[in-house]
């Protein structure tokens, strides 16, 4: 005796909360989550359905077609079956079309609280790494990330802060604006404890984002926005030892690279890599050099450059999605990844705050997408197929 259709769809919209929550603090789960929920979206069947909608979204068809391409690159890679595999990591990306199709209007409030639920946890496991509390794995106080990576971490908790400053902002109950608001500057600082320069950036243009899109006068927006700008970097600095750390060793690489020919240090060595990377994509420019193959002659572009830098091997990829997109798959995939970001600004919403929530997720995925290969990697995938999903999804309810 099986589930019914609504009790398979219900199942499944309770597993996409439980989904959002596992994102942030646990891999063996969103792996599991996602087995589960992939296989109820194919026991449920009511294919017609699916297949209508699917093909009725114009950000669901320019995603398909990206990952259509990785697939058919494969066959110009230097060798298609090790590619293969390195191609398969993107299942996570299995989820998005689940979450399109199955997402109920009357969960998705459940989804958000999921998430955020999720994200106190991670917060304050942080907070207790930091001040040396106790460890987990790998974290130091110096990186008090404990569950991903702390450039991913940081843009994450940059896009968190966005969430809760838009319910802080819109909420009436008053109660509910204070826990907002004091939840929100709770992520900040956490935010400015930990090393990730990318989301501390990503941070910036949120809020100015914030503001504009909510606050009618624009002069008023800038200048409350520019007020909590200057006031969380002024802290930040002369409070956060991390923060000031990392600010003083990107700019020790940058005079380095700028004076000395040097591109070995922080934010050199990522210079070296773009400039390498957009060698590759010049010489490559159609089709690009195949999924996988971008590192193979980076020290000869090194070398080429007479620029003091590391060894390219010990790097899988250019540390920019956009530079590592192009020279795997040349102006097409470029094109063609793009799209896939034209199409979530292109996403229409009836409810104010969730479309600023999506013009915040895509400038946060956009901005992170500059410093990391964001396509294949596991967390960066996961992200975006939850909120990409989710934000479609939403679309779709609002507009049907």
């Amino acid at each position: 005796m099986g589930f019914s259709q609504e009790e398979t769809h219900r199942y499944i919209n309770y597993l996409i909360i439980a989904f959002a929550f596992a994102f942030p603090i646990s891999k063996a789960a969103v792996n599991l989550l996602e087995f589960l929920i992939f296989l109820l979206w194919i026991y449920e069947g009511n294919w017609e359905y699916k297949r209508k909608l699917l093909f009725s979204s114009r950000f669901m068809l320019a995603f398909a077609l990206f990952m259509i391409y990785i697939l058919v690159s494969v066959l110009w890679a230097s060798d298609p079956l090790y590619w293969a595999a390195y191609v398969m990591k993107y299942h996570h990306y299995l989820l998005l079309p689940v979450i399109y199709t199955s997402l109920e209007k009357k969960y998705i409030r459940y989804l958000f609280y999921a998430f955020i639920a999720s994200m106190f946890i991670s917060e304050i496991l942080s907070y207790g790494i930091y001040f040396g509390l106790f460890t987990y794995g790998k974290a130091t106080p110096a990186f008090p990330t404990p569950f991903m990576h702390h450039i991913t971490y940081s843009v994450v908790l940059a896009f968190t802060s966005t969430i809760l400053l838009v319910n802080a902002l819109s909420e009436k109950s008053l109660a509910t604006k204070i826990f907002d608001t004091l939840f929100f500057m709770t992520v900040v600082t956490n935010l400015f404890l930990n090393g990730g320069r990318t989301g501390q950036v990503i941070f910036i243009v949120l809020i100015f984002t914030v503001l504009l899109m909510y606050i009618k006068n624009r002069v008023k927006a800038i200048g409350i926005a520019t007020l909590i700008v200057v006031m969380t970097f002024t802290l930040a600095y002369n409070f956060s030892n991390n923060f000031a750390s990392r600010i003083h060793q990107f700019e020790k690489g940058i005079s380095k690279m700028v004076y000395e020919n040097d591109f070995r240090d922080q934010g050199g060595m990522r210079a070296a890599m773009w400039i390498v990377g957009t060698d590759v994509f010049r010489d490559n420019l159609l089709v690009g050099t195949g999924i996988g193959n971008v590192m193979h002659d980076a020290n000869h572009y090194v070398a080429m450059h007479h620029f003091k830098a590391r060894d390219m091997k010990i790097f899988a990829d250019y540390h920019n999605v956009f530079i590592n997109i192009a020279a795997q798959l040349g102006v097409i995939g470029l094109l063609l990844l793009l799209h896939i970001f034209y199409r979530i600004y292109k996403l229409e919403f009836k409810t104010r705050e969730y479309a600023i929530l999506n013009r915040t997720f895509l400038i946060s995925f956009l901005l992170f997408s500059c410093t990391h290969n964001t396509v294949h990697i596991m967390f960066p995938m996961v992200f975006f197929t939850l909120f990409s999903g989710t934000f479609s999804a939403i679309s779709r309810i609002e507009n049907s």
